[in-house]
C-alpha cells in the first residue's frame, strides 16, 4: 500500500510543478490578449490541468499495484508508474495549453 500512496504523492507533486511551469508559459504566449479574453482560457487550462494532474496521479498508483502482481519489485514499479505518467502528463499539459489558448483566441475573435 505505501508504494501505490508514495507514487501518487510523487506524480501528483510532479504534474502540479508541471502544470505551474506551463501556466506562466502560457501567460507569456498570451501577452497580446486582453485580460478578460485572457481569462477565459487560463480558467480552462487551471480546470484541465488539475483534472489531469488527478488522473495521472490516479493511474500511476493502480500501475504501481498491478506491476506489483507482475512480479516487479516495488522499487521498479513504483519509477515505473512515477515516470511514464509524469511524461504523459507533461505532454497533455502541453495540449491544455494550446487548448487553453485556442478558447482564448476564440473569445477575441468572436465577442
Amino acid at each position: 500500500m505505501a508504494p501505490k500512496i508514495l507514487a501518487f504523492l510523487i506524480t501528483l507533486i510532479l504534474n502540479i510543478a508541471i502544470g505551474i511551469a506551463v501556466f506562466f508559459f502560457m501567460l507569456i504566449a498570451m501577452n497580446g490578449f486582453s485580460e478578460s479574453d485572457a481569462n477565459y482560457g487560463l480558467v480552462t487550462f487551471i480546470v484541465l490541468a488539475v483534472l489531469v494532474s488527478s488522473l495521472m496521479a490516479l493511474l500511476a498508483a493502480a500501475a504501481v499495484g498491478l506491476l506489483a502482481k507482475r512480479g516487479f519489485k516495488t522499487v521498479t514499479a513504483s519509477l515505473i508508474g512515477i515516470g511514464s505518467f509524469t511524461i504523459l502528463g507533461l505532454v497533455l499539459k502541453a495540449v491544455c495549453s494550446i487548448i487553453g489558448v485556442l478558447i482564448a483566441d476564440f473569445v477575441r475573435t468572436n465577442y
